[in-house]
């Protein structure tokens, strides 16, 4: 009579599973990984690094904001004096004609719309909160 012995098979002695990526698997991992590096740089780009950027020692002020259909806008602008000049941080719900209105209670709001416009450099009327223009020093 033959015996075999059978070595008993514990839960210490289980075989290690590896994991193993695929030339595919490595190249969707890779992507999936560089997709937030890639939006962050594309990010920084459009904006131009200026978002809200002040160069207080040739007095030019950056501003970037996004107006209701989403377009970035970046606003640079040097007042010629920048001792006289007077600026205003813009509240929610502003609106330029509140601000002519405001500033300048005895002037034709118009007038004092086109001068604000012309002073910042803006192409619409559309505020945004906190928002800082500059306002006529005459006002």
């Amino acid at each position: 009579m033959t015996t075999a012995c059978v070595p008993a098979v514990s839960s210490d002695d289980a075989p290690v599973t590896r994991l193993r990526l695929t030339r595919r698997g490595r190249a969707v991992l890779t992507t999936l990984a560089a997709v937030p590096l890639v939006l962050g740089a594309l990010a920084f780009a459009v904006n131009g690094g200026a978002a809200g950027a002040s160069d207080s020692a040739t007095g030019i002020d950056v501003m970037s904001y996004t107006t209701d259909s989403g377009i970035v806008a970046t606003l640079a602008y040097s007042p010629t004096d920048v001792g006289s000049a007077r600026f205003i941080t813009v509240d929610p719900g502003q609106t330029l004609w509140d601000l002519a209105e405001e500033i300048s209670p005895s002037e034709d709001p118009r007038d004092v719309v086109a001068d604000i416009k012309r002073l910042n450099a803006l192409s619409v009327e559309t505020l945004q909160p906190g928002q800082r223009l500059e306002i006529p020093a005459d006002s």
